[in-house]
């Protein structure tokens, strides 16, 4: 059970237990006597309750056109098509359908949330590589792709109000973080760049059980946990098959709510881990959480190529708040450090080699060219072969760490500003935010500024741009898009 169906739990409670104390006090207040000399009409219907729904369908369907300006000059787009040069400019649709779907009946209940997408690229980025249950069509196509697959599918079954067991592909929101979680071993990490944006499950089986106590202790709740690993299956979990267990404590104590968790299994590296949230005023939270990796694996390779491997356990944590202001301005900060990223001297190596590589290459090139020129000049041409016909060796080299070096926020520490204005200038339903990720390690950073505008009550508006700033050799100079523009019309129902 997750944090906020929990909190919703405790404020049900706390409804039913206030309303039966004001009855106490209204009895108290008004005794037997005294109604006696009152008369009242006592013939009245009494309407029936209202009943559950057992059925419900809702959701929403998304088109994303999407605008890219390439900086051919980063290292990135160097490393990717030093082969095949792009136009500077690239164009991508997106029209995906994601509706949930829910069964309540009893003790019984099931949810899914399937997603199907058809998208066209300029430039087809190649073939998805999806869990199960999935399918993706058009995959030999140059620009149109699809896929449709489950982001959530479980069932649910409720022997008491204190407990609660699931199986299926579920989502676990474990952490208390808004941009990361370091904690959330058995969910997939957040997009950086858009936090809330719906995420793929992982198949897993839990239970939760939950008790409520009087004094400083008011919540307890246990989750154990089972994950299995195999190929498109939990594959991103662990390095072959294997049978991950795992399991979080989640407390209410002295009004803040804190938890810990750890994941073990075979070809899996032990993860452990805690988090707390608590609000200090009614409109200022903190919250916190850490994890360590014990047996972390790290490939590290320098200018030349040459790589080399470190193990340790590695560490990270987040620090962060959410303060909202008294004319309705949300503002979210957070610190993370990332135990298992790059120094900005690593990454300086990494973009550095990539930069060798690239100029190898164009070396060759050249040289091939000329000898071509050459060759066909004496009426012997015969091809180019060997070591100098086009060599990409230092670009290859690259490649084999590029899985780690290129993932979002690669570096070690970053701070997360996130400023967001409720219907400013009186203009209903519009909300203008301000993003900023900042790699504390080279002072390069992304800006993401974007609107949202309900213009009726099930359709929403939202542009968005994406715009990395930093120097050369720096995490955010070299990303591969110089500029980023979206824009989400979406219609809910």
């Amino acid at each position: 059970m997750c944090l906020i169906d929990r909190s919703r739990s405790l404020c049900a409670n706390g409804c039913i237990w206030g309303l039966l104390l004001l009855g106490i006090v209204l009895i108290a207040a008004f005794p037997a006597d005294a109604a006696e000399d009152t008369a009242y009409d006592l013939n009245f219907e009494i309407p029936e309750a209202e009943s559950k729904e057992v059925f419900k369908i809702w959701g929403y369907s998304e088109f994303r056109p999407f605008l890219r300006v390439l900086d051919k000059n980063s290292a990135l787009y160097k490393q990717k098509y030093a082969k095949d040069p792009q136009s500077d400019v690239q164009t991508n649709y997106l029209l995906n359908l994601r509706p949930e779907i829910s069964i309540d009946y009893g003790q019984f209940g099931a949810y899914a949330r399937p997603r199907l997408e058809v998208d066209w690229s300029e430039v087809k980025s190649g073939s998805l590589v999806l869990d199960e249950p999935s399918e993706e069509f058009w995959e030999k196509d140059t620009h149109w792709g699809a896929s449709m697959m489950l982001e959530e599918a479980f069932v649910t079954w409720r022997p008491s109000p204190t407990l609660t067991a699931e199986a299926g592909k579920k989502v676990l929101n474990w952490g208390k973080g808004y941009a990361w979680n370091p904690v959330a071993f058995a969910s997939r990490p957040k997009d950086v760049d858009d936090p809330d944006h719906a995420r793929e499950g992982y198949v897993m089986s839990y239970l939760d059980y939950i008790r409520s106590f009087d004094g400083p202790l008011k919540t307890l709740a246990v989750t154990p946990l089972i994950l299995p690993v195999a190929d498109r299956l939990n594959a991103e979990l662990a390095n072959g098959d294997s049978l991950l267990f795992g399991g979080k404590v989640y407390a209410l104590l002295y009004d803040i709510d804190l938890d810990l968790m750890f994941m073990t299994g075979n070809n899996y590296n032990t993860r452990v881990g805690f988090d707390f949230s608590t609000n200090l005023t009614s409109n200022l939270e903190i919250h916190g959480e850490s994890a360590i990796q014990f047996g972390y694996n790290k490939n590290i390779i320098n200018t030349n190529g040459e790589i080399r491997s470190k193990t340790f356990d590695a560490l990270n944590y987040l620090v962060g708040l959410r303060y909202l202001t008294s004319f309705d301005t949300t503002i979210i900060a957070e610190y993370y450090h990332n135990g298992q990223g790059y120094s900005p001297d690593e990454l300086k190596d990494y973009y550095g080699l990539i930069n060798n590589g690239y100029n190898e290459y164009v070396d060759n090139k050249t040289d091939s060219a000329i000898q071509k020129n050459l060759k066909m000049l004496k009426g012997n041409f015969q091809g180019t072969s060997g070591s100098n016909a086009n060599s990409t060796s230092l670009l290859k080299d690259s490649s084999q760490v590029a899985s780690t070096y290129n993932k979002s926020t690669a570096g070690q520490d970053y701070l997360y500003l996130r400023i967001s204005q409720k219907e400013p200038f009186d203009i209903l339903f519009l909300t203008p935010t301000l993003t900023l990720i900042t790699n504390l390690g080279d002072l390069s950073c992304s800006l993401n500024p974007e609107i949202s505008y309900m213009i009726i009550p099930n359709l929403e508006l939202k542009p968005r741009l994406v715009i990395p700033l930093g120097g050369r050799l720096s995490e955010f100079g070299e990303k591969m898009n110089a500029f980023r523009g979206e824009f989400r019309i979406t219609y809910y129902f």
